[in-house]
């Protein structure tokens, strides 16, 4: 079984948003959406930048700096700026706060 770290309290992460945090030694980005949270690494495959602040549409984020859209549900990537996924973590809502794991769920 999949241990769960509580990375946020459930309030820091509104529907729509998303914030980057610190866990298992890198940077996690947490993403919020109206069919649940996500957990994805913060770095885009196609030239390694931030993707924290990136749009959110439905279960996709874009990357804020070139656009690059990845699937939260299973890291991969659409389009032709990169064909490598980006990695995810198991998170779930628990409690009132956000909890993550190094164990994709999905």
């Amino acid at each position: 079984m999949a241990e769960f770290v509580r990375v946020l309290d459930e309030a820091e992460l509104p529907v729509g948003s998303n914030k980057a945090v610190e866990a298992f030694g890198r940077s996690i980005l947490l993403c919020r959406t109206a069919d649940g949270v996500y957990a994805i690494a913060n770095e885009c495959t196609h030239q390694k930048m931030a993707l924290e602040g990136g749009r959110l549409r439905k279960h996709f984020i874009f990357c804020p700096a070139h656009g690059a859209r990845f699937d939260l549900r299973n890291g991969c990537p659409s389009g032709d700026l990169t064909n490598k996924p980006i990695q995810c973590f198991g998170a779930r809502i628990s409690d009132g706060g956000i909890e993550i794991t190094q164990a994709a769920e999905r």
